[in-house]
């Protein structure tokens, strides 16, 4: 048994409503199969099919002609019998902010049932009963409470089978193309492109009428079949010409428009209210209920991404669904404010926005430009944006828009304050808080030309500056003239004289004054400053083509400026050139990344947003494709700087930190986020390769100290003389040897290896100290041995020639003085009692002589005497080195 409550359950969820619209819904109910006829008709009358099972369904209708729907159906199974239930309730609908949409049923109605009868049967809730009698034909009959439904007196409807009950809903489609036709390119390109309109429209069989000053076709469509057809037709020959290179395509704009109280005259474009200069091209615009009936083949945009409370006969683009390739296959989706983006008005010169004069810019408030607000943008989820621009629509009061908008950007880290801040910091190069840097620059360059800045320099000139900013044009002419008077030959005069006529309106004066201020400046800086100021004037002005002209001009004078090529772009879209700005911004954005959130939250871009919604969501894709990759190579990164480096190690830190960083960016969900987190990983590879093959060609160049520091180690240990003593030296000095030869024989860019390796540096530098201070007791025992020896060996041939001199000498001196006589030493060497006495006490003089003489000379020979033994040992070693190899 069909259940209505079955079908309010697969419905979604809309947790905030953008739109509540009023209006009829149809519970449909069958057996077997619905016929086509069922769904094609209320379809053909503007019924929405909100939700559908296999035996039941129910639609949607905002205007009376549910009724005749409703009345023709029930004419027409008089001849077709169907087993079809009908039930026609009051219903609401609701609409999200991402455009999904959901009904709501009075309480009484949303737990029905029903047996299909096997019939045709229709009941009409008795709230209708006034609106169902208001239509020619139509009446009904009260047939009491009915089982299954809600406990209300149902009516029964009466149909008069004499009328057929038509719909009345037909349009008229227009097509306009971009451009003046006076212009020649215009003409060329319209003329080409329109041939192949024709030719569709030829083939549909639609009668149009061209108007040939506007060069625009209008025709009239009889059905809903008919604009559906039509629309398919054309997103079709729009797409297939700009593929086609043979080829040449030309942007229109075009709408269907309820026919209504419009008839079909040349004058029609001009009636239907639509401003033909600020909508998108090549993209239909239709009402809301007309999107949303085609979006089973189309998908649906809005016209503008505004937050005002819309209608059902709101304007909405809408595009082909074709797979991925489709035009619109997805869209970045933030919701610029009602406060900001109104329609109707001059564009500020300063700002761009439409709901105040120059004089009350709230730009003129803020007393230096802001380039930090990009950075704190950078840090906000793209899902955010919307938010904060609602909280600007909530905060602020239109009738005092200057006042509020300004105190709220006051508080400079609220989202809804960064949001403000950011929409009016995009056009900072034209306003007076840019001028005062300018006039204080010293540089040539654009990009650093305002790293010096000089004090306040001139006449008069900062007063009336200050002046034209509080609004006291009165004042800010006498002191402009006064400066003028002082320094005639200044471009500063000129250049305020220029704000000043523009703010009182006179386009062409303040156009003079800024030409002649870039004839007057003398720095390139100064010149690109007062040729961006003229071309911001053409751009509010409508000269768009000139405007662009002279921003080309201002980035000639400084490339390296990015502004310029901003605004070319921007007026591109505002020409309804979007498919040829994109290139330029995707250019701009590959130079600064912060280009993308700018044309996310900027105003003036209003008549191409769709289009650009689109561009940059796929440039949103890729870049989150990309991060999502990166974000493991992030982990990975962090897992092998933990494989490498100990926590001690001095990059460790650094690394650590900066991978934490980038792994904020990467979960932070903003483009240019992601582009420093791509750009980041990328440098921090680098820096990390350029960090390890550092610290292994370290690693290598202490291996190659600390071998020659164990060799020499090796060759004083050497010499050694008590070999068994050095078992623990051996020992240390082996466990260096083998950590040198491990070093040596592996590959260092594996993460275990080199941590591993700069573990056993550290290690072989401690073991190589403790044999340093060892190697200090052995060289003192050895170097001791040695001149031991050598003071034994000095000393015994010192003693030797004693004794022999003395074995000599003491007979020799007593043969020659036998006959001295007298002399005391003499006698006592003549005394044969007293010789021997004598004699030994010669022989313990001459070993203190032989031992004094002898330590004298090893000391001083003993260094040259090890030197030379060493070198000998060392040519013997390497002699038998030689042989062995």
């Amino acid at each position: 048994m069909p259940s209505i409550a079955k079908l309010i359950e697969n419905l979604p969820e809309v947790s905030q409503a953008r739109l509540v619209a009023s209006g009829y819904g149809i519970w449909v109910a069958w057996k077997g199969e619905l016929h086509n006829a069922v769904s094609n008709t209320f379809q053909e009358y503007g019924a929405l099919c909100v939700a559908r099972l296999e035996d039941q369904a129910l639609w949607f209708c905002n205007t009376d002609e549910v009724f005749r729907a409703v009345a023709r159906l029930q004419v027409w199974t008089r001849v077709n019998p169907t087993p079809v239930f009908c039930q026609l309730v009051p219903l609401t609908f609701l609409l999200g902010y991402d455009l999904e949409f959901t009904v709501s049923l009075s309480v009484e109605l949303d737990r029905q049932s029903i047996t299909v009868p096997d019939e045709f049967e229709l009941v009409v809730h008795p709230k209708l009963k006034d609106k169902v009698n208001a239509v020619q034909g139509l009446s009904t009959e009260n047939i009491g409470g009915v089982d299954g439904l809600a406990n209300v007196e149902w009516l029964k409807l009466m149909a008069d089978q004499g009328l057929d009950y038509e719909s009345m809903r037909k349009w008229y489609f227009i097509i306009k193309p971009l451009g003046k036709m006076s212009d020649k390119d215009s003409i060329l390109g319209w003329r080409d492109f329109s041939a192949e309109i024709v030719e569709l429209l030829q083939r549909l069989g639609l009668k149009y009428i061209s108007d040939v000053k506007e060069g625009a076709l209008f025709f009239p469509l009889d059905n809903f079949r008919l604009l559906r057809s039509l629309c398919t037709e054309l997103l079709g020959l729009i797409k297939s010409t700009k593929d086609d290179e043979s080829k040449r395509y030309w942007p229109i704009v075009m709408a269907a428009v309820l026919q209504g109280p419009y008839h079909f005259t040349a004058d029609l474009p001009k009636k239907v209210g639509l401003d033909w200069n600020r909508m998108t091209p090549d993209f239909p615009y239709v009402r809301f209920m007309d999107g949303f009936l085609l979006s089973e083949r189309f998908r649906v945009n809005e016209a503008r991404y505004g937050t005002e409370q819309i209608s059902l006969d709101s304007w909405c683009t809408i595009t082909l669904k074709e797979g991925g390739e489709d035009i619109g296959y997805g869209s970045m989706q933030v919701s610029l404010p009602n406060a900001l983006v109104t329609m109707e008005g001059t564009e500020c010169y300063y700002c761009g926005l439409k709901n105040h004069n120059p004089k009350d810019c709230p730009s003129k408030r803020i007393a230096k430009p802001q380039p930090q607000v990009w950075r704190q943008l950078a840090k906000t989820d793209i899902q955010d944006f919307s938010s904060g621009f609602d909280q600007i629509d909530a905060d602020v009061d239109m009738e005092n828009f200057t006042s509020s908008i300004s105190h709220l950007m006051s508080a400079k880290k609220d989202l809804k304050s960064i949001m403000a801040r950011a929409v009016f910091e995009i056009n900072v190069p034209g306003q007076l808080r840019t001028l005062k840097l300018v006039w204080r620059s010293r540089g040539k360059d654009w990009v650093d030309g305002f790293k010096q800045l000089a004090p306040e320099e001139g006449e008069f000139v900062w007063d009336a500056m200050r002046a034209v900013e509080d609004g006291e044009l009165e004042k800010a002419e006498h002191l402009i003239k006064e400066a003028q008077s002082a320094s005639p030959r200044s471009y500063q005069p000129h250049s305020l004289w220029g704000f000043w006529y523009m703010e009182k309106g006179d386009f062409n004066q303040a156009l003079f004054h800024w030409q002649e201020a870039e004839r007057l400046s003398y720095s390139p800086l100064q010149q690109g400053s007062m040729a961006y100021l003229q071309g911001r004037l053409l751009e509010v002005e409508g000269s768009l083509k000139d405007a662009i002209n002279l921003y080309k001009h201002a980035n000639s004078q400084s490339p390296t400026w990015l502004e310029p090529s901003y605004r070319q772009a921007v007026c591109m879209v505002k020409m309804g050139f979007t498919g040829q700005a994109m290139d330029l911004f995707f250019d701009l954005i590959s130079r600064d990344p912060n280009v993308f959130n700018r044309i996310l939250v900027d105003p003036e871009l209003d008549r191409g947003r769709v289009q650009l919604m689109n561009a940059l969501w796929e440039q949103w894709t890729q870049a989150e494709t990309a991060v999502e990759s990166v974000r493991v190579k992030v982990n990975d990164l962090s897992t092998d700087i933990a494989k490498r480096f100990n926590q001690e190690h001095g990059y460790s830190e650094i690394a650590t930190e900066e991978l934490e960083r980038l792994k904020k960016l990467g979960k932070t969900n903003n483009f240019v986020a992601y582009q420093l987190f791509l750009r980041g990983t990328d440098k921090f590879e680098s820096a990390l390769d350029l960090e390890v093959k550092r610290e292994i060609k370290r690693i290598n160049s202490n291996i190659e100290y600390l071998s020659d520091r164990v060799r020499r180690i090796q060759k004083e240990a050497a010499w050694f003389p008590f070999p068994k003593l050095l078992l623990e030296f051996n020992k240390e000095f082996n466990a260096c040897v083998d950590k040198i030869n491990w070093i040596s024989t592996q590959h260092l860019n594996e993460a275990e290896n080199f941590r591993k390796s700069l573990r056993f540096v550290e290690e072989i530098e401690d073991h190589i100290d403790s044999l340093q201070r060892r190697l200090v007791t052995l060289r003192i025992i050895r170097d001791s041995t040695l001149f031991v020896l050598m003071l034994g060996r000095n000393f015994i041939w010192l003693e030797l020639i004693g004794l022999g001199l003395l074995l000599i000498g003491i007979p020799s001196l007593v043969y020659f003085t036998r006959g001295v006589q007298g002399n005391y030493l003499i006698d006592l060497f003549n005394d044969p009692s007293k010789r021997w006495e004598i004699s030994k006490a010669l022989i313990v003089i001459l070993s203190i002589l032989c031992v004094a003489s002898a330590a004298i000379k090893s000391a001083v020979t003993f260094d040259k005497k090890k030197r030379e033994l060493f070198d000998k040992m060392d040519e013997e070693y390497r002699q038998r080195s030689r042989k062995r190899y």
